[in-house]
């Protein structure tokens, strides 16, 4: 039986490999003697023909996973060789177990890639899109016996973007850490400090000192690494909401500490927030946050590209 499973969300398309390993390993293969895993980038054709001819061990069928077959640099040298090996197999459970594994987007005009994307069991895993990613998330906290709020989950998905395996393992350390009881936007921001909200202090901080190029350039890096545009003015509408709380609040003789139970904010907001008080007005704030609101509507309304109205934003303020 052939498995091929490939694309850029590799974190779900490696739970479908560890789902079919531990099947095998539960069915089949109890000893554990007959999973053999082989790494594509240097694989040789002897390598592969002892993988797939060798006999099982107190057990009539295999698993050979192979990794990332497609990243071989001399590919175009094996590939008939296998393809003709696979041209043989009928694809039943009566044969080895066979699965290919690739954690990225393989050449899809390639007669290995057509030959393999021809089987039954052959899945593209590509990054989720919003309404998928947050039914995703959903689904993890209920596997885990906990709920999260709508503000919750939307301050972790733009703090994790699309990357799985960072949101998988802020889910459980949330889940760990509520017992239960409903996760809400204090409880992000208390136990998640993703690698958005560094950049975003960054982003803000580029803006107020009208530095318009690096401005651009850590949005669209934000963009390029796969955080939705939506998620991304979600934050920053977050930032300015707090710089302008904060603003209500500080005085000459308020501690930090102090400031964050007012606002009721974790610490290490307030903290990288306040430096930037000092470049804005109560006003600049209130008009930098209209703007803001506004251009929220325009992303959800406007016919312009999302990405154009971000560029607009930072090069009109």
């Amino acid at each position: 039986m052939i498995f091929f499973f490939y694309g850029e969300d590799t974190y779900r398309s490696y739970q479908k490999v560890k789902q079919i390993r531990d099947k095998f390993r539960k069915e089949i293969d109890t000893s554990g003697f007959n999973t053999m895993i082989l790494e594509g980038t240097d694989l040789t054709l002897e390598k592969f023909n002892n993988a797939v001819t060798q006999a099982g061990f107190l057990s009539d069928k295999r698993l050979i996973v192979i990794n990332n077959l497609f990243n071989h640099k001399s590919l175009a040298i094996i590939k008939d060789d296998i393809i003709e090996y696979l041209n043989k197999q009928t694809d039943s459970s009566a044969e080895n177990f066979l699965l290919f594994w690739q954690d990225n987007k393989p050449d899809k005009r390639s007669g290995l890639y057509k030959k393999l994307a021809s089987y039954k069991y052959s899945q593209e895993f590509e990054p989720l899109n919003d309404s998928k990613l947050s039914n995703w998330a959903v689904h993890e906290f209920n596997s885990q016996g906990a709920k999260i709020t709508r503000p919750a989950l939307t301050l972790l998905i733009a703090s994790t973007g699309n990357n799985l395996w960072q949101l998988s393992s802020e889910i459980a350390k949330l889940c760990a850490y509520k017992k239960g009881q409903a996760i809400i936007e204090q409880d992000v921001e208390s136990m998640t400090h993703g690698k958005l909200d560094e950049n975003i202090f960054k982003l803000t901080d580029a803006i107020a000192n009208q530095n318009k190029a690096q401005a651009l350039k850590l949005m669209n890096d934000q963009l390029a690494a796969g955080v939705n545009e939506q998620y991304l003015l979600t934050m920053i509408l977050r930032q300015y909401r707090i710089l302008l709380q904060l603003k209500s609040l500080v005085s000459n003789n308020t501690t930090n500490q102090e400031l964050a139970s007012q606002a009721k904010l974790h610490p290490f907001v307030v903290q990288k927030s306040l430096p930037l008080l000092s470049k804005y007005s109560i006003n600049d704030l209130k008009q930098i946050y209209h703007k803001l609101t506004k251009l929220d509507l325009d992303l959800k309304m406007s016919p312009i590209n999302n990405e154009t109205l971000l560029d607009l934003f930072i090069v009109k303020n």
